[in-house]
């Protein structure tokens, strides 16, 4: 058998490391101190394979303090069956010298390389029959083997992620948590973060290869095998996906039965905004987001579009309204994007669109902010022209007096606000329904939440799953706020019957912003100018949300109307402050007019079901799968035995003793392991007699079901988005800072630029448009 070919399997010079994925069915790294005794090989010492003979120098080596790497093999040249392998210390062999080739070196990454030294020691292990025998052991190493046992995990044949914890950090990711985050969780199981045998760039690998892995295994199989098995408990989920010539996907969108029944209700106000990419093939993302009866943001649909042209759109609406059996929304907002406008004029020609005010105001802040920074005057009359002018009449008198006063006629920029006033401007607006939302922030909200959850590199099937357990989250959340409704006790901010009646009617998020609302109400006197008008006339300077501006009140308390100019009943559907000082200076305040409460704010009546289509429950007696019982087993012994270490490891005799049961533990273990394996054996064998062929499970590890059906479905090709393009060329660090420092042109500051200045065309929105999801979830 000495006569043979020999096979280099790894270069003896630029040998790899062996990792813990070349160990076969076992992984040579250990999760717990090993239970096996460290025994140092010698000559004519026998395996029984040599991968047990691998695992054993491997074992040794962590234990002196130095990694090995495969070296060479060989196969006998009868059966061709290896029969001989060397295994060799990290440091084998000889760094190359680029320096002294005659050629130039490629140009390469900027990586570590290990520092060689030309190490003799080495194993080597040759095929005796059914045994492996060592031929060669050298032990002496020509440099210092690490003696700090906080290093050794740092050897690359001794870091790595075991077969255990690998099912447990994918576990952790399919949750989206960060690799800092699962490094951390890892820290707490073996005591301390010095004792993990693995960093966290080897998390970060580990989770990006099983993203890569799902788009490998056809991403839209997947994704298309998880509908249909979101279907088989959901008969109302809604899909519909587009494909190209080559059958690739070119659009998708989906609706899960429960947001159906929501728009059925909440149809009076949309927000969407397709700005934020979250896959792998950079398709944007179009999420469709309503507010329930506690002004919380609600899934109502998402789509994914490979470009944001006019087609694009028309297929997604069209989509939704499919899905929504024909329903158009009343009122939608949007940002500002010409081919969404012409989609939605076209599919949805009942619904009253406006552009989100925020981006329109950002959009002018660039090309105007230096004027308004030069003339204030200017700034304070066109943001209160904007803001509070209650009608187009108004708000046209207004602009023209601005402009006349501060001369500024043959400004472009004001002059292009001014020609799409009607698609931001709020009194042109003010008697359509949008709830609490003057912007798309409800969708950006939205967005920021996303992040959590998926990240722009994972694939369509990935962030499927995320987008259910978020809509699961909301679900969760509108349940607390029932709860809180029927169990929890309020403070009244007054005394006011007024506010006892609009407790028990409204939801409890909206009487919080209703009581804001009676708040407001001591900063305003009430004048009477005639028989049934009233003048509500600040009491001091400006009231938040409604200027220095005087409003006027029509009241007739009779028939319990009370029409105010802001018209925040018809935008908000909540009764103003102003028609609230005029109602207490009526002493109309024992309770709200019924025409003037909202049904999609007030709670549902008991004897009413709501429109919700329910999974089927859980039943009670629910067991944790195999592999579910077999994780929490493994965390908790890690906790266990990490604290039986701690107290082992104060002296030598208690490390002794442990070691001493620890053996005793191994060997118990291994005899259980042994017999175990031969009674599946036999089992497969009798099943294999008696002619049965052992059930296998279809599909992956989701259990998501076959996706044959879906092989012709290929995966979307990577989207050119719009906006600048990415600049490639990487710049040095001559680039990072202009050869003078920038000063903005309004302030003179050199600490910011003119687009960054403080003096805004229009303040920022309110925060808490931005939290309300964000607080929801």
């Amino acid at each position: 058998m000495d006569a043979g070919t020999s096979v280099d399997s790894v270069d003896a010079e630029t040998g790899n490391t062996m990792s813990t994925d070349d160990s076969g069915e076992e992984d040579e790294v250990q999760s717990t101190p090993s239970l096996t005794p460290v025994e140092k090989p010698y000559p004519d010492m026998l395996f029984a394979s040599w991968e047990e003979a691998k695992m054993c120098y491997n074992r040794y080596a962590k234990h002196v303090g130095f990694s090995i790497k495969s070296s060479t093999s060989r196969k006998y040249t009868v059966d061709k069956q290896t029969d001989k392998y060397l295994f060799v210390c990290n440091k084998s062999g000889k760094n190359i010298d680029i320096n002294k080739q005659e050629v130039p070196p490629v140009r390469q990454r900027n990586r570590t390389i290990t520092k060689k030294t030309d190490c003799k020691a080495r194993l080597r292990v040759k095929r005796r029959g059914d045994k492996w025998r060592v031929t060669m052991f050298i032990e002496e190493h020509n440099h210092a083997c690490l003696k700090k046992f906080s290093l050794k995990r740092f050897l690359r044949s001794h870091k790595g992620i075991p077969k255990e914890e690998r099912e447990f950090v994918k576990l952790l990711h399919t949750v989206n948590l960060s690799a800092g985050r699962v490094m951390s969780i890892m820290a707490e199981l073996y005591g301390k973060l010095a004792n993990v045998p693995y960093e966290r760039k080897d998390v970060s690998n580990y989770m990006a290869s099983i993203d890569t892995a799902a788009r490998k295994n056809n991403d839209m199989s997947l994704l298309l095998a998880h509908f249909e098995k979101v279907k088989e408990h959901d008969p109302e989920f809604f899909k519909k996906i587009d494909l190209d010539h080559d059958d690739r996907v070119r659009r998708i969108f989906w609706v899960d039965g429960p947001a159906r029944a929501a728009y059925k209700k909440y149809n009076d106000c949309l927000s969407f905004d397709a700005t934020y990419m979250t896959n792998c093939y950079s398709m944007p993302f179009a999420p469709f987001i309503g507010i329930n009866r506690y002004g919380q943001s609600i899934q109502l649909g998402c789509g994914f579009l490979r470009n944001e042209q006019i087609e694009d759109y028309v297929w997604l609406f069209e989509a939704f309204l499919e899905a929504m059996d024909g329903v158009q929304p009343i009122n939608i907002i949007t940002d500002q994007d010409a081919a969404m406008r012409s989609a939605i004029l076209s599919v949805f020609p009942d619904c009253c669109h406006r552009n989100c005010r925020w981006h329109i105001m950002q959009n002018a802040q660039g090309v105007l902010g230096n004027d308004m920074a030069k003339n204030e005057p200017l700034r304070l009359e066109f943001n209160a022209t904007i803001d509070y002018s209650m009608t187009v009449e108004e708000f046209e008198t207004r602009w023209a007096e601005m402009i006349l006063k501060h001369n500024v006629a043959d400004n472009k920029h004001l002059q292009d606000l001014y020609d799409m006033r009607a698609s931001f401007v709020p009194a042109y607006f003010k008697d359509r329904f949008f709830p609490f939302l003057q912007t798309t922030a409800r969708s950006e909200g939205f967005n920021a939440v996303l992040k959590r959850y998926v990240t722009p590199h994972h694939s369509l099937s990935h962030f499927f799953e995320q987008y259910m357990k978020l809509q699961e989250k909301i679900d969760v959340a509108e349940d607390s706020n029932e709860f809180k409704e029927e169990d929890k006790i309020f403070r009244f901010w007054g005394e006011w019957p007024l506010e006892e009646h609009a407790f028990q009617v409204y939801t409890m998020p909206i009487y919080l912003r209703f009581r804001a609302e009676l708040r407001k109400v001591t900063s305003y006197n009430a004048n009477h100018v005639a028989r049934k008008i009233f003048d509500v006339v600040p009491v001091a300077g400006s009231v938040f949300g409604y200027g220095k501006r005087t409003y006027r009140v029509e009241a007739n308390s009779e028939e319990g109307i009370y029409i105010c100019e802001c018209s925040k009943i018809n935008r908000d559907g909540l009764l103003c402050c102003h028609a609230l000082r005029v109602m207490a200076q009526l002493g109309a305040v024992n309770e709200i007019p019924a025409h003037y409460i909202l049904p999609r704010w007030t709670v549902p009546p008991d004897d009413i079901i709501p429109e919700k289509v329910e999974l089927p429950p859980m039943p009670t007696d629910r067991k944790l799968s195999n592999k579910e019982r077999k994780l929490v087993r493994y965390g908790t012994l890690c906790n266990k035995w990490t604290d039986y270490a701690k107290i082992a490891a104060e002296s030598e005799k208690a490390t002794a003793i442990g070691e001493k049961y620890m053996r005793e533990l191994g060997k118990e273990l291994a005899a259980m392991k042994i017999s175990a394996a031969a009674k599946r054996k036999d089992k497969k064998q009798a099943s294999k007699n008696d002619g049965v062929t052992p059930e296998t499970e279809i599909g992956g590890d989701g259990g998501q079901g076959s996706s044959t059906q879906y092989e012709h479905v290929r995966d979307p090709i990577l989207t050119t988005t719009k906006g600048r393009p990415e600049e490639k060329r990487k710049k040095s660090g001559l680039h990072l800072k202009a050869s003078k420092p920038q000063k903005c042109r309004g302030c003179g500051s050199a600490q910011h630029s003119t687009t960054e200045c403080p003096s805004k065309i229009t303040p920022a929105p309110e925060q808490k448009e931005f939290d309300f999801f964000r607080d929801m979830v």
